[in-house]
């Protein structure tokens, strides 16, 4: 993997990853509502989902690989554009106060990784444009997939850790944060596309 390749790889992971979104939304709203404790089985349902989508997408992509690469090439243009698409709409969305919760439960939190179709475009995005030209292998895929749920189920952790305080940050300087994270996503849109 080629340098710039990487430095757009881990941007594109860590602001996807970190950006408030359905998940990391519930499992800071259910700390800060119920309390850490409390709150364990929702965000371990949370990163458990994360996993299973992981795994869902990247074996039907490598399927999809070995018999129908012209397919791949084609949804690099497909990924660029959803992360064009992702930072616009962090660019321009607004402040919401609403993130309504029934129930701290397992079920509950991955549930919501299973129909969270940000999510889903995400992994295949990772998966179609960084993993599957630099680890091809069904171990170099499971690897790297493994390290994405890593990073991912970290965000949702580290929201539910820093919980208040980091909501008021974000609330703080909500603007400024999205602006810097959609330009970023843009670069990374414009390097995957340049690419090979």
């Amino acid at each position: 993997m080629e340098l710039s390749v990487i430095g757009t790889f881990l941007g594109y992971v860590v602001v996807s990853s970190f950006t408030p979104g359905p998940g990391n939304l519930l499992a800071l709203n259910n700390v800060t509502s119920y309390g850490l404790k409390k709150s364990r089985n929702i965000i371990l349902g949370i990163c458990c989902g994360y996993g299973i989508v992981q795994f869902l997408c990247t074996l039907a992509l490598y399927i999809v690989n070995r018999h129908i690469s012209s397919v791949l090439f084609m949804l690099k243009y497909i990924g660029g554009a959803y992360i064009c698409f992702l930072a616009l709409h962090i660019m321009l969305s607004k402040k919401s106060e609403d993130v309504s919760v029934k129930s701290p439960s397992f079920k509950s939190g991955c549930l919501l990784q299973l129909v969270n179709v940000k999510i889903y475009f995400y992994i295949i995005t990772l998966i179609t444009t960084y993993f599957i030209p630099n680890f091809p292998t069904i171990t170099g895929l499971t690897l790297a997939g493994i390290g994405v749920v890593a990073v991912g189920c970290s965000a949702i952790i580290t929201w539910a850790l820093v919980g208040v305080g980091l909501k008021n940050f974000f609330n703080k300087y909500y603007r400024i944060i999205n602006v810097v994270m959609g330009v970023f996503l843009l670069y990374c849109a414009w390097d995957i596309i340049r690419s090979n």
